[in-house]
Parts: C-alpha cells; structure tokens; sequence
C-alpha cells in the first residue's frame, strides 16, 4: 500500500485532501514528511475513535509507520524512476 501511495504522489496527477496536507506541510515548513504524515494519521485516529470508531493494532501500525514507510519508497523507487539517478532537476 506504501509503495502505491507513493508511485501515486510521485506521477503529480492530484492527491486527495487527506494526503495533501502531509504533502504540503513539508513544503511550507520544511518539516520532514515522515513526521506530517504521522502526525494526520494518529489525528485522524484519535478523532474516530473518539466518535465511537474501533481502533485495532493494525490501524495503529499503520499510523506510525506509514509515514515512514512511503518516504523510503520515495526515496529508493519513486524518485529514481521519475527523475532518475541523480534526483529532481
């Protein structure tokens, strides 16, 4: 899931609005992308499971590590294949 996320933000094509502020943080504010992402994802399960929502191990999991997890995607697979060797132009 990780590894699509991130072919996904790399083709520039749009994001959802959910993804977009972890994309835009790190721009405006140069915080890193790891720490946006977490920071939405515990957010957002913090909200749900104060609305009644059943939060499990799995979604806990993937709120600390996702973030983590599509910038090495990023960094190693998408980028490479989009810019090249060298990076960003």
């Amino acid at each position: 899931m990780c590894f699509s996320f991130t072919l996904y933000f790399t083709a520039d094509m749009g994001v959802s609005t959910y993804d977009a502020v972890s994309l835009i943080l790190p721009e405006k504010k140069k915080w890193k992308f790891q720490i946006c992402r977490i920071s939405s994802d515990l957010f957002c399960t913090v909200v749900g499971f104060a609305f009644g929502v059943t939060v499990r191990i799995g979604t806990v999991v993937k709120a600390f590590f996702m973030g983590p997890l599509i910038a090495f995607f990023n960094r190693t697979v998408a980028e490479p294949l989009r810019y090249g060797k060298n990076g960003r132009v």
